[in-house]
């Protein structure tokens, strides 16, 4: 079996290259140690077997973020047979970077010019058989999205096994060594005058160590860049005496090291384009749309109105699989307990299959279709280039935030589904702004838990409940501040943020095929850890909620309740509504119906998954039981509570991290109850 590193920057195509390879053979978890994605899979192509790593996407081999420190592990230390190199082919100048920085590693390469149709449709030309011969390594012109390109990958990747062609670090190493040549003196032992380069004069203190896949030039480059990984590396390679030579000429070049690799590499892609690349001279302007679409103001609002759009087709697309589900759902009760008495089964054995299979995949399936609604929309517009353009117009608004205008849509896209919305934040470049996104979302209200806060406000407050909207929306904004200062620095580094840097993809029609099968494969591995986790949390409430006769309060749930209200009380929450803000976390309406049970004295049970209506009585009941306090108290409780169990869920399997999942849960926890706490205790004093 035969190993093959996909390596590039983001949004090159990796993925969707991988995700073809591999299909339903690959698994994505985290590296070991690490909170860095890893995907690896497996394809076969004639005899030979092949194990495909995606690595994760980064600008460069520069240990500047996890990502990148990941990648370089890897490329050092995975003993890859070939790495495949992806670039955007309608970039090229900033894409080859990744291909420059690569040079004076001694791996097998292949160069794959991805998104040739887009580099096309800009007026540009790429002479693939030119670029080979110059680089002496296979190259092909590729778009990843077509399946019918993957005959001529086939062969290019045969080729390459083959050849075992490596990048040549000879022309990078001459510019480097034309811009930082020095005067020697003879007492260097170098002839008067001659020039000699930084880059030389630690080559030749590196003379003699073994450096493994990377040759000393490439060490060399990388000390000039303050590459830390690197800098450990040397200091325990070399004598002390050597390696204070080494400092000495480090300290001297300052933080200039990295603009001089830069500008030597660039140089390099540069004079490697000016044989192979030519572009229409005709730049065409922007056309009228994208002058509005991409204008500070009004780009927003375009931006907002094609997001409403975007969310009420998904919804049309999910509803009816999420209405048939509960209709199916409802109609599966009565089957399944004249199914399970003319067994002779036990009542508990209906409720169980009831309660805990059915309900549990009536609402995943539901909540699926939802997402996968969501992440097509999402690609559609990606797809078809409009995302850009949205990014752009927003980028200084999330960048204050740490993000950048590529967030902007799994946000907003959280006020319909926020299960959906985290699966969306797959289009963010690092794993650091994808957790940090799905912290800020988890305060982004669903209309379903909307509709439950202003229900209880107008039962409470009647004409004033559109305030508590107001209070909200302020709410909201401040928790994206406390999170900003408790989690941004941590995950989005400030030494790591950057500016969008970019060009405008043309417009053009979606990959249909290829969309409709990666998306259809993602929403199934969410799929299957989403069902996990909601069948264990429903048949934990179906075991505290059940009882032999039907009568809630013969439950176990009852007994927990008067146990814990000591406790519950300091939030402003009795224990009925304590049960009914935990009912909340599998599904907002839910804590309707859990409310309609423990506050009537009917025998009805419940199901904390189902979608619970609330009682027709139910604002009469709480009006008569619950105080103003405490009424406030459990709405502002509400209003951060975690989302639904479904989106817990889907952000362990976009993670891959059950403390990081835990971690963002928790944190929900604490600022709904301290939130709670504060209000009630508030409102005792004032009222």
């Amino acid at each position: 079996m035969k190993t093959i590193a996909l390596l590039g920057q983001p949004n090159s195509g990796k993925s969707t290259l991988f995700n073809a390879l591999t299909g339903s053979r690959q698994h994505v978890g985290n590296w070991p140690g690490k909170t860095v994605e890893k995907a690896e899979g497996f394809f076969s192509q004639g005899e030979d077997v092949y194990r495909v790593i995606d690595l994760p996407g980064s600008y460069g081999l520069t240990a500047n973020s996890a990502e990148e420190i990941v990648t370089r592990d890897f490329i050092e230390h995975g003993n890859p047979d070939l790495v495949c190199i992806i670039v955007d082919a309608s970039q090229l100048e900033r894409s080859l970077y990744m291909l420059a920085d690569f040079a004076g590693i001694k791996i097998p390469v292949m160069l794959v010019l991805n998104m040739m149709d887009v580099a096309e449709q800009k007026g540009k030309k790429i002479d693939v058989e030119k670029l080979e011969r110059l680089l002496n390594i296979p190259v092909l012109g590729f778009v990843a999205a077509e399946t019918g390109c993957y005959p001529r990958f086939f062969e290019t990747l045969e080729r390459a096994m083959k050849k075992t062609a490596m990048i040549s670090s000879e022309k990078i190493c001459a510019v480097l060594k034309e811009s930082t040549a020095v005067t020697e003196s003879a007492a260097n032992g170098a002839a008067e005058g001659r020039g000699v380069s930084l880059i030389e004069k630690i080559e030749r203190l590196l003379d003699g160590i073994d450096f493994g896949k990377r040759n000393s030039f490439w060490i060399a480059s990388k000390l000039l860049e303050n590459d830390s990984l690197v800098t450990s590396e040397v200091v325990l390679s070399v004598v002390p005496e050597r390696w204070t030579k080494i400092k000495k000429i480090l300290d001297e070049e300052g933080d200039e090291g990295g603009l001089v690799t830069g500008e030597a590499k660039y140089h390099f892609i540069s004079e490697v384009l000016r044989g192979i690349s030519s572009e229409n001279e005709n730049v065409k302007p922007l056309s009228k749309f994208d002058r509005i679409a991409t204008h500070r103001i009004w780009g927003k609002l375009v931006a907002f109105f094609i997001l409403v759009i975007t969310l009420a087709v998904s919804m049309m697309i999910a509803m009816p699989v999420i209405m048939g589900c509960f209709a199916a759902q409802g109609a599966a009760v009565p089957h399944v307990n004249e199914f399970c008495a003319s067994l002779g089964l036990w009542p508990s054995v209906a409720s169980f299959i009831n309660g805990v299979v059915v309900d549990g995949l009536a609402v995943t399936i539901a909540m699926m279709a939802f997402v996968f609604s969501i992440l097509v929309t999402f690609g559609l517009m990606e797809d078809t280039g409009y995302l850009a353009r949205s990014s752009f117009v927003f980028d200084s608004w999330l960048s204050r935030l740490g993000l950048h205008g590529k967030a902007f849509m799994p946000l907003v896209s959280g006020l319909a589904c926020t299960g959906g919305a985290v699966c969306g934040t797959r289009v963010l470049d690092t794993r650091g702004q994808r957790l940090f996104a799905m912290t800020l979302l988890w305060s982004i209200p669903c209309g379903a838990k909307v509709s439950v806060v202003l229900f209880l406000a107008s039962v409470f407050f009647g004409s004033a409940a559109p305030l508590f909207g107001l209070i909200y929306v302020a709410l909201i904004f401040a928790s994206f501040w406390l999170s900003a200062k408790l989690f941004g620095n941590k995950l989005v580094p400030v030494n790591e943020r950057v500016g969008m840097i970019m060009e405008l993809p043309p417009y053009h029609k979606p990959h249909w095929k290829n969309l409709i099968k990666t998306v259809g494969r993602n929403v199934w591995s969410v799929f299957k850890k989403a069902i996990i986790v909601i069948w264990f949390v429903s048949f934990v409430f179906w075991a505290v909620s059940y009882s032999s006769d039907g009568l809630v309060t013969h439950s176990l749930l009852y007994r927990i309740g008067g146990v814990i209200e000591p406790f519950t009380q300091i939030f402003g929450m009795r224990w009925q509504l304590f049960i009914s803000y935990l009912g909340g976390v599998f599904s907002k309406e839910a804590s309707l119906g859990v409310m309609s049970v423990v506050f009537s004295s009917t025998n009805d049970a419940f199901s904390l998954v189902s979608r619970n209506a609330a009682g027709a009585n139910l604002g009469e009941m709480m009006r008569a039981v619950v105080t103003i306090p405490e009424a406030l108290a459990f709405i502002f409780a509400s209003m951060f509570n975690v989302p639904c169990v479904l989106t817990m869920g889907t952000t362990y399997r976009e993670t891959h991290s059950v403390k990081w999942t835990a971690a963002i849960a928790g944190y929900y926890f604490a600022i709904s109850l301290g939130l709670a706490f504060i209000v009630y205790h508030v409102a005792l004093w004032v009222l």
